[in-house]
């Protein structure tokens, strides 16, 4: 029903930003619309739309080309159609405000269309490359694209973004604080997240944590009770 790929990224200078890229393939979709509740999504994600016409976050304000969307810290509806294409680039927690110098705090649970920040014309030329010459010479273009606006001038703290590679590696299971150095303020940290991730750290290891439980009772719903006993024990 659903076809997905995952792309690594090839460009060394942007593997300390981005993750990987993804593609969504909803052509043979058995409806023609349908809705879908999905848990939050967690970090920034660029979206660049190349099938049918859809309104796929249910947005009145979204077009249907480009789109960066924040931080999500909650369950949100997704309006599927048969036809949507996308290729999505999934940033690091730390790697929209570090490479393009956008916070997260800025569309938490929300987003803005790219072409505000690239421009109509480098959007639409993303998206006709990816419709006549494909996937991987799609995301070569959208890597040359974001290279050309990364900002130098970005106040980039590696130490905190090294916590934060610890914290999601444990999937949020982890006292963030016992991470900071004895003579690292609380505040700082506090502040980083706030601008860097676009959430509080608290928040973030509840979202890491949730994303791991939906993981595992995915793929054994048995867990359950077990799960539940576990994580309430967490604070």
């Amino acid at each position: 029903m659903i076809q997905n790929a995952i792309y690594p990224v090839e460009c060394e200078h942007l593997k300390p930003y981005i993750k990987h890229y993804f593609v969504l393939d909803f052509s043979n979709l058995p409806t023609e619309e349908m809705e879908v509740k999905v848990p939050p999504t967690g970090f920034p994600v660029l979206q660049f739309h190349f099938g049918e016409n859809s309104n796929f976050y249910r947005h009145k304000h979204y077009t249907d080309q480009s789109l960066f969307i924040g931080q999500c810290s909650k369950h949100i509806t997704l309006q599927i159609s048969k036809g949507l294409k996308l290729v999505g680039v999934n940033f690091k927690p730390y790697g929209l405000h570090n490479l393009l110098g956008i916070s997260p705090s800025q569309i938490l649970n929300s987003g803005i269309e790219s072409h505000l920040f690239f421009g109509e014309d480098e959007v639409e030329n993303i998206i006709q490359i990816l419709k006549t010459k494909g996937i991987e010479e799609g995301i070569s273009e959208i890597e040359k694209l974001l290279l050309s606006f990364q900002q130098s001038k970005v106040k980039i703290r590696p130490y905190f973004d090294e916590i934060v590679d610890k914290i999601e590696n444990q999937n949020g299971l982890i006292d963030y604080l016992s991470l900071l150095g004895k003579n690292m303020q609380r505040r700082s940290f506090q502040r980083y997240f706030k601008e860097v991730i676009g959430i509080s750290p608290k928040l973030f290891c509840q979202v890491l944590r949730h994303k791991y439980i939906m993981d595992l009772l995915y793929k054994n719903p048995k867990m359950t009770s077990e799960l539940c006993y576990k994580f309430s024990l967490i604070k």
